[in-house]
């Protein structure tokens, strides 16, 4: 296969959208709607003051309910989409002088069949009945909040930004819901306290406002207000509809205090003694302006319950590990900048781990720092400063960033940002200056987005620069993305993250799925992709050729088959693992894959990533696949297991990661779970488990133990049992 080849495939698909039109939904009685702009415009619903309190017990039982006239006729995403909903949902809305009440009834005409899987918090959103909403408090069809729950009254919220291209599902709000199941259906009541949300001071406030119901057992999506494409969620704002009603609310002083502490007994290795620790810290909130929030912290809460999940690296480039301490998590969209739609970042100019974490993970102690994120205006705002201590030779320092996004007309935004690294040792800095936009066009099915950044250290040095452009098509049938992206070999953001840098990236992809009439089968799907890496002399390093063809189930169910033809060249050896060094040269390989899972929604359930052939100058076989058990939604254990077999001249390798997760929700404030790693390739076991129980929101007690032990001796390596314990003061 080469570029050739992949946009006559382009060119072909394109003309089958025109010759072969989108195959007719099933049997329905209602005309499916055409006209989504208007559609959207005539959803609106009207909250309701109350005076007499609302206990929050999954009933609606209180008569202030029945003076709301509850939102309805949801209409289908999926499966068919644009028609009425087969199951029907009513909404309604009320609210007093400091909270917000939404009572949701989803009816349902075989409740014994509801699905639901799991009480954890921030719980998958695909594989259960659930309820959800989205908040466009600002109005600005850009940003807001979601939030979810299933019959079991598990929670899950996001913030989101960038009309839904960026959803941050560690953001934690404050509010509460209760739900019931009955002979009907079940019900969802939830409060979320206005002091949660950002909005203006207006006496009479206008909300854009979407809802979802899925009914997991057909596989059902719908919302109230129409999306225009199968593909989109309600978490693209600008398509909600709009709340009204809501007159003289306020955010309060919005000002929240979480101080923790927390307190461990270690002990490396089996000789040495044991030894402990405490420490302790805070974080502020405050509520700037309302639409600008102002973060301080003093010795930053690490999050040193929850560990990192191995990777195994059989590529030459860095692994990206997720960032989880809660004082960068919220808003942090606004730092990121445009980027192709569906692609993994080679580059973020800012990094949040980078701050008071080395590169293999150890925390770095922080002084203190503040961060001011929001919306003035037109405009997203973010700023962060940020100071640690010296810590095991590593010197202290002191880190800026600044970003400021415009928005434009169709949710396009163009925008600009700086970070800075300065340490106590005369002369050691870096700093990045760059500029971002992403272009709206056609219902927002087209995207154009470009960057660029330069990167600047003392005496001249890391003086490089990175840029990027790229465009994307995206509707229900057919996706095709392009770009072109260039890293100097100088370029170098200290508090950024670079996968490949030292190269000229050109990626063209195109994917088509067509729908059926089949009862089972839900469409099949093909794709196309040419992926390419030049040195700057122009050598080519990497060029990968792919091709994939699968089917969808109704039940959510997929299996996806294909083949890639993989070039490297390598300059210098390379040690794919420490005893095994490939020489100076070039490789072609060709290798099949086989990606698939089942239905997930059920007690038994499995995903499979397998890949055969070629590998470098030998071959190889690699597979990864996990099985989930659940006992109801309260029990869930997942088995990962990660294995490679390759052969080459150089030496053969095996490489093993196998992991276990196990989950037990007594409630939805009270969880047990561990977290079980085997990894032969160092020969080490590594557990943590963890007690977590949610004494009010946003506020827990963690009991911890983790342990490695070394496979091969059973010797210890380390151990720790740790406390934790936060309290959220929300005045």
């Amino acid at each position: 296969m080469t570029l050739r080849t992949t946009f006559a495939t382009l060119l072909l698909l394109s003309l089958a959208r025109v010759a072969f039109p989108q195959a007719k939904p099933a049997t329905s009685e209602s005309t499916p709607i055409t006209d989504y702009e208007k559609a959207r415009q005539e959803r609106v619903l009207h909250a309701v003051r109350t005076t007499t309190s609302i206990v929050i017990d999954g009933k609606l039982e209180e008569a202030a309910w029945q003076t709301a006239t509850p939102a309805t006729n949801f209409i289908e995403v999926q499966p068919r989409h644009g028609t009425p909903a087969s199951e029907q949902t009513e909404v309604r809305i009320l609210y007093d002088d400091t909270n917000l009440y939404i009572g949701a009834f989803c009816l349902d005409s075989h409740p014994k069949e509801i699905r639901v899987n799991t009480l954890q918090k921030d719980f998958s959103s695909n594989n259960t009945d659930l309820f959800g909403l989205v908040l466009d408090t600002l109005h600005n069809r850009q940003s807001g909040f979601s939030f979810w729950t299933n019959p079991a009254g598990a929670r899950r919220d996001t913030q989101i930004d960038l009309d839904g291209e960026r959803t941050d599902a560690e953001w934690d709000g404050v509010w509460q819901v209760a739900t019931s199941v009955n002979e009907k259906g079940w019900i969802a009541e939830i409060v979320i306290p206005f002091k949660t949300l950002r909005f203006t001071e207006t006496s009479s406030q206008e909300w854009g406002l979407n809802m979802v119901r899925r009914t997991r057992r057909t596989n059902e999506d719908s919302t109230w207000t129409p999306l225009p494409l199968r593909s989109t969620s309600i978490t693209r704002i600008s398509f909600a509809g709009r709340l009204v009603g809501l007159d003289g609310v306020h955010q309060g002083r919005n000002f929240k205090f979480k101080p923790y502490g927390i307190g461990s007994v270690k002990k490396a290795g089996a000789t040495n003694p044991r030894t402990s620790s405490f420490n302790a810290g805070f974080d502020l909130k405050y509520g700037f302006t309302p639409k600008l929030t102002l973060d301080g912290t003093f010795r930053t809460d690490f999050s040193q319950v929850e560990a990192d999940e191995q990777q195994v690296n059989l590529t030459r480039f860095n692994l990206l590990f997720p960032e989880k301490r809660e004082f960068f998590l919220e808003s942090s969209g606004i730092f990121e900048i445009a980027s192709t739609p569906d692609e993994t970042a080679n580059v973020l100019p800012f990094f949040s781990r980078r701050i008071g974490l080395s590169a293999d993970g150890q925390p770095i102690p922080i002084v203190g720092g503040t961060r001011l994120s929001g919306r003035a205006g037109d405009y997203d705002l973010g700023a962060v400063a940020m100071r640690t201590e010296e810590d095991g030779g590593v010197p202290a320092s002191t880190f800026l960033v600044g970003r400021v996004r415009r928005n434009l007309p169709g949710t396009s935004t163009i925008g600009a940002i700086f970070t800075s690294r300065d340490s106590t040792v005369s002369g050691d800095f870096n700093r990045l200056y760059g500029a971002d936009t992403r272009l709206r066009f056609f219902d927002k099915k087209l995207d154009v987005v470009g960057y660029f950044l330069g990167t600047e250290g003392p005496d001249g040095k890391d003086g490089g620069n990175a840029g990027l452009l790229g465009a994307a098509w995206r509707d229900d049938r057919l996706k095709v993305l392009s770009q072109y992206e260039k890293v100097d070999a100088t370029f170098r953001p200290d508090i950024g993250f670079v996968r490949r840098n030292a190269s000229a990236h050109t990626d063209a992809q195109v994917s088509w799925e067509q729908r059926t009439k089949s009862e089972w089968l839900r469409s099949w799907i093909a794709t196309s992709r040419v992926d390419r890496y030049a040195a700057p002399d122009g050598t080519v390093e990497t060029r990968q050729e792919s091709a994939t063809f699968g089917i969808i189930l109704q039940n959510a169910a997929q299996f996806v088959g294909g083949a890639v033809k993989q070039f490297e060249h390598l300059s210098a050896p390379f040690a794919i693992r420490p005893d095994v060094i490939l020489p100076v040269g070039d490789y072609d390989f060709l290798r099949y894959t086989l990606t698939g899972n089942t239905d997930l929604s059920r007690a038994v359930s499995g995903t499979l990533n397998a890949s055969t052939g070629d590998f470098w100058n030998g071959t190889s076989q690699q597979i990864s696949g996990t099985l989930n058990l659940r006992a109801g939604h309260q029990l869930t254990v997942s088995t990962t297991l990660n294995l490679t077999d390759a052969k080459l001249p150089a030496g053969d390798f095996r490489t093993t990661l196998l992991s276990t997760r196990v989950l037990l929700g007594f409630t939805s404030q009270l969880f047990l779970s561990s977290f079980l790693q085997y990894n032969a390739t160092i020969n080490q076991f590594t557990s943590n488990t963890r007690f977590n129980f949610i004494h009010r929101p946003l506020s827990d007690l963690f009991v911890v133990y983790n342990e490695r032990r070394d496979t091969n001796t059973q010797a210890l390596i380390d151990r720790a049992f740790i406390v934790k314990f936060t309290n959220m003061f929300d005045f």
